[in-house]
């Protein structure tokens, strides 16, 4: 009979998490986002610095045409080149309080925001094609429902020359306890899957591909181990 009391309360307590993420997701996820970031700064601007080297589809002085897959918090705003023309991608306008929010904190007002298309990743409705020096996605793949149609998608806007750079969490196929773990956190999770992105991004349409593992190393957010990054180019 214990172990139906364990069971029962364990149920009261995954559903009343799921309603508090549903109510407060924004917030919650602005929290969390802030979080996570804060703890990838220092590898996350030399991922940005090594592949916006390797953009070759911008003439020197001009301003880089940036797409940035996800408002989330902003994160990455800090990251862009100086007078960048800036167009955001999302499925909602919920986080663009937190994304006017991180403008203003990193001071990065020399960038032009010219466009918010409020569209899935796998449509990219209004973005012409070969329009993008350099995409930008992070923590976003998990939550697409088809990410090799955003891929393509991704490879279709960007330049003869662009790069996409990315840092997804992953699924941890060496960590038997932190897969248990992801798998029993991920119905909280809302549309956000663990999957095996080394897996995902090597089936990709890029013509060259960078890609590398990085540890958090945070319990509290241990879950999103191990953080698959890089760069795609498009030749």
């Amino acid at each position: 009979m214990v172990w139906l009391y364990l069971l029962g309360g364990l149920i009261l307590v995954l559903v009343t998490l799921q309603c508090l993420m549903k109510i407060y997701f924004g917030a919650i996820l602005n929290l969390i986002m802030n979080f996570i970031h804060s703890n990838i700064e220092t590898v996350k601007a030399k991922l940005f610095d090594e592949a916006i080297s390797k953009i070759k589809s911008n003439k020197k002085n001009e301003r880089l045409e940036i797409l940035e897959l996800g408002i989330g918090t902003g994160e990455n705003f800090r990251h862009f080149p100086k007078g960048s023309n800036v167009t955001i991608l999302d499925k909602t306008d919920l986080f663009l309080p937190y994304l006017n929010e991180s403008i203003k904190k990193n001071n990065r007002n020399d960038l032009n925001v010219s466009k918010l298309v409020v569209s899935k990743a796998e449509e990219m409705v209004g973005i012409e094609s070969d329009s993008m020096d350099l995409v930008v996605h992070t923590f976003i793949l998990c939550s697409v429902d088809d990410y090799t149609k955003v891929m393509n998608q991704v490879y279709r806007v960007l330049k003869p020359g662009g790069v996409c750079i990315f840092m997804e969490h992953s699924i941890d196929n060496e960590n038997k306890p932190r897969k248990i773990l992801q798998k029993f956190i991920e119905p909280l999770m809302g549309d956000c899957k663990f999957l095996d992105m080394k897996k995902v991004l090597n089936s990709g349409p890029y013509d060259h591909l960078e890609l590398k593992k990085y540890t958090v190393n945070r319990s509290l957010i241990t879950f999103i181990n191990p953080v698959v990054y890089g760069y795609g180019s498009k030749s």
